[in-house]
């Protein structure tokens, strides 16, 4: 996957493991969701409803909170958000 600097995501499901980590999906500009962890995007999911599907995939695995729409962030911003 080819990241910018310039490319921004909105953070719209946040969890947390036992030992404190966060994971966040979140979107793009067209739609598409990716999960965000290990200070990495991880996969890609696009189309209509692409974070709710990504949630129920994930739901076996994990309890995602929805997080209200706000400003996007760059990659490195999420990163400083997880770490």
């Amino acid at each position: 996957m080819v990241l910018s600097s310039l490319d921004r995501y909105t953070v719209r499901y946040r969890c947390s493991d036992r030992r404190g980590r966060t994971a966040l999906i979140v979107e793009d500009s067209a739609g598409a969701a990716y999960l965000f962890t290990g200070g990495s995007l991880q996969g890609m999911i696009s189309g209509k409803n692409a974070s709710i599907r990504l949630v129920k995939r994930l739901a076996e695995v994990a309890y995602w909170r929805q997080v209200p729409r706000v400003a996007p962030y760059t990659v490195d911003g999420l990163r400083q958000m997880t770490s």
